[in-house]
């Protein structure tokens, strides 16, 4: 890097000169001699980070903490003592985002509502919270090993697998919170970071505009839909396939749907199942009744639990008989590993028993809050996104006959109904009527090709939409 910074200092007319090592960089040698001092430094930081790695691994080694300071704990005696003024922003955390109900943004902005700062008098961000949820020394574990760094000149760092990770329970770290609200906090927090919407989920400046967000799916290459609301698509905003958006037509050619065109769709939806909310609540309730009945009626709770109890009791007397002598290591092993078998298929229904259980209990939830939201005097139109968000689980857009012009729409709902089919009739772009059916959404034109979505024979910008159209454009849009 010397080298390459006194060059172009060289060429810009700039002479480095190195005080402690009388070194000119306008000297013929100037070159050679920084080659030489360079490569000296380089070793030596080498050498260096070498030592710092060995030490490390003895500190590993001796179990001795690793790093300064850490938010809820100071250091004495080469142990973390809990700090009284900071403990309480880890409690904070850990209890409030295992309650469910709020996400790290709001904590954080909870937090300095508290007086509560980072070192720069601001509010915590996601991310340090985050990192702050995830660590197991506020359960009161020692941690190690967990990344290293991967080249001494650019000091990048790299995760390093579970298995080389050292994470034990230690004296050494005092637990600020017990290990079953940070095993709640982090299971919660795992299945949030799958959610592929989850930075839209609570922002109402994003649910505005990324309404679709994580609902489009394309049937080819099964990616999600981007918006597109650059340039001239700034008042006419467009969702078009991830793959096609980058890669182009040949890696995917699946349409690009309008937005306001999928606005009319959906409202007109809502508003039928709105008027039908009575019949539409009816068959919902319906499913949910089978599907209690099927979990409840199949399993008996009590003798399951019980079966459990009696392979732990003979599992305990096991273990006496081949303490006490009875029976050899060969013929325990036997054994063991036979109720073990049984042990860990009882289990096994149990869990799936509980989590049936837990699903039927969102589900009866998620339904108050849908039949709460229909029942109230609501503007379809001003409160789409929400609508879409808590009835649409995925819209999967496909061609039919692999025509770019002609698509279908499966609406599938988020909860225990069939999918949608939409029958959309087109007398003109903004004429056309939606039949509830059974399964898929079809859109069509009713005045020439029967299956092309939007006609250009209206008042339109896109030639071609139609199979009547003048010419044929290659990126066509709904």
């Amino acid at each position: 890097d010397s080298i390459k910074y006194t060059e172009y200092l060289l060429k810009k007319g700039v002479i480095v000169y190195f005080l402690s090592d009388n070194l000119n960089t306008i000297q013929e040698d100037a070159e050679f001699r920084l080659t030489i001092m360079s490569s000296m430094a380089q070793d030596e930081v080498r050498k260096l980070s070498e030592r710092v790695k060995f030490g490390v691994r003895r500190m590993i080694k001796d179990r001795k903490l690793i790093g300064g300071n850490l938010t809820g704990y100071y250091k004495k005696d080469g142990k973390y003592v809990i700090n009284p003024n900071e403990s309480p922003i880890i409690e904070f955390l850990f209890n409030t985002y295992a309650s469910g109900n709020v996400g790290l943004k709001k904590i954080g902005e909870l937090l300095y509502e508290k007086g509560y700062k980072n070192s720069r008098g601001e509010a915590y961000s996601q991310a340090t919270l985050a990192r702050m949820l995830s660590n197991p020394r506020y359960k009161g574990y020692y941690t190690a090993r967990l990344t290293e760094v991967e080249d001494y000149k650019t000091h990048k760092k790299k995760k390093l697998p579970k298995e080389e990770n050292v994470i034990e329970k230690s004296d050494i770290i005092p637990a600020i919170v017990s290990e079953e609200l940070w095993d709640k906090a982090n299971l919660l927090h795992n299945e949030r970071k799958k959610l592929l919407a989850r930075h839209v989920l609570n922002t109402d400046d994003h649910l505005k505009f990324y309404k679709y967000s994580c609902k489009l799916y394309c049937k080819d290459c099964d990616e999600i839909f981007i918006r597109n609301a650059g340039g001239t698509r700034a008042d006419d905003p467009t969702w078009a396939c991830k793959v096609y958006k980058n890669d182009g037509v040949k890696h995917c050619a699946s349409p690009i749907l309008r937005e306001s065109q999928l606005d009319r769709i959906f409202i007109d939806l809502f508003t039928e199942i709105i008027s039908q909310k009575k019949n539409f609540f009816s068959h919902v309730l319906d499913e949910y009744k089978n599907l209690i009945n099927k979990n409840f009626n199949n399993l008996d709770l009590e003798e399951l639990k019980k079966q459990i109890e009696a392979i732990d009791y003979q599992k305990d007397k096991l273990l006496d008989l081949i303490i006490e002598g009875v029976i050899d290591n060969s013929e325990f092993k036997k054994r063991n590993d036979k109720l073990t078998k049984k042990l860990n298929e009882l289990q096994s229904k149990l869990d799936e028993y509980n989590d049936s259980n837990a699903e039927i209990t969102k589900l009866e939830k998620k339904l108050k809050t849908l039949e709460s939201c229909i029942n109230s005097k609501m503007s379809v139109k001003d409160n789409l996104p929400y609508l879409i968000r808590l009835f649409i689980d995925k819209i999967v857009v496909e061609k039919v006959n692999g025509d770019r012009r002609h698509v279908k729409l499966n609406i599938a709902f988020d909860f225990n109904t069939p999918n949608l089919e939409v029958d959309l009739s087109f007398d003109s772009p903004e004429d056309y009527k939606i039949n509830l059916l059974k399964k898929n959404a079809i859109a069509s034109c009713s005045r020439h090709n029967p299956l092309v979505v939007v006609c250009s024979c209206g008042d339109t910008k896109q030639p071609g939409l139609c199979s009547n159209g003048a010419e044929t454009w290659k990126r066509n849009t709904i």
